[in-house]
């Protein structure tokens, strides 16, 4: 074994025991091309997991919030003697923890975007809108709707359940999404290995013949070939990680940042374990594409 490592050493197949670098695989277009590669794969990859865990995350506070709250519509026609009667009933009601009248500059704010600001809410027949806090399982609908019939007829019940459904729905297609789009992103990464791979030893073809002419393993040919590639990901996966955490650190305060502090760690380390994640994930899919071409290219040069 020490007879065909120092010959190895003089071929440049691998470093010499003073830790001189080796020359194989080339520092050519192919190794350049595979840590730009790794570079933009993980800047992409961190970007795509980061975007669906906000918008997955995001969907399901909003499906939560929903939960916890309803809205009592009544009539237009509706008196402050009847409202004040109806919230007392509310207020008593079991599974309600709360129940607070919208004013009209509460409702004029949820109706800006389609009416514009400045409209002239008071000409419009808008219904009188209860916000109700829910505790535990919530009220006895059915029970609910009856007695406040009694009060003021035409008023109804909304739990919000149409619009809670398709916020799960929308939650979990994010996720699917991002997570098609990470293993696309991480294919496509596999790929550029693999071909790297395969253009090193086609550019070193005659260096492995005489290596095997002089006892030389397969295993050993793969592991000089495999070192150079993977610290080549490795360098391309860390500075495209980085890369992707600082745009994501440098996300101006709301949309995307405020939506990411719930589901990542808080403050940097959240970012920084999120591109560590990405940078080693990439490390092992690049190790394991170069291995497995390394290994078929060889046979195939048998």
């Amino acid at each position: 074994m020490a007879a065909l490592r120092a010959m190895a050493v003089r071929l440049g197949l691998v470093a010499d025991v003073d830790g001189g670098p080796p020359i194989v695989p080339p520092s050519g277009w192919s190794a350049w091309l595979t840590t730009l590669t790794a570079c933009a794969m993980a800047f992409l990859a961190l970007l795509t997991i980061a975007a669906g865990l906000a918008a997955g995350g995001l969907a399901e506070d909003w499906q939560a919030d929903l939960a916890e709250a309803a809205t009592l519509r009544l009539p237009a026609s509706t008196d402050a003697a009847t409202l004040e009667r109806v919230i007392d009933q509310l207020s008593a009601t079991p599974g309600i923890a709360s129940a607070r009248a919208l004013d009209p500059g509460e409702q004029a704010a949820l109706l800006e975007p389609w009416l514009g600001r400045g409209a002239r809410l008071a000409d419009l027949p808008l219904p009188v809108l209860v916000d109700l806090r829910i505790e535990g399982s919530g009220p006895d609908v059915p029970a609910l709707e009856a007695n406040l019939g009694l009060v003021t007829p035409g008023a109804v019940y909304d739990d919000h359940a149409g619009v809670r459904a398709p916020l799960g729905r929308a939650a979990e297609e994010v996720r699917r999404i991002a997570l098609a789009g990470t293993v696309l992103v991480v294919l496509a990464a596999a790929g550029m290995v693999a071909l790297a791979a395969r253009a090193s030893l086609a550019a070193n073809a005659e260096l492995v013949r005489i290596v095997r002419l002089i006892g030389g393993e397969d295993a050993f040919i793969t592991r000089a070939f495999v070192g150079r590639i993977v610290r080549r990901t490795a360098l391309g996966a860390i500075a495209g990680a980085a890369l992707g955490a600082g745009a994501l650190a440098a996300l101006p305060v709301g949309g995307l940042s405020t939506a990411l502090a719930p589901v990542l760690l808080p403050g940097p380390g959240g970012l920084a374990a999120l591109a560590a994640v990405v940078a080693l994930g990439f490390v092992a899919v690049g190790w394991g594409a170069a291995r497995a071409t390394l290994r078929v290219t060889l046979r195939e040069m048998q």
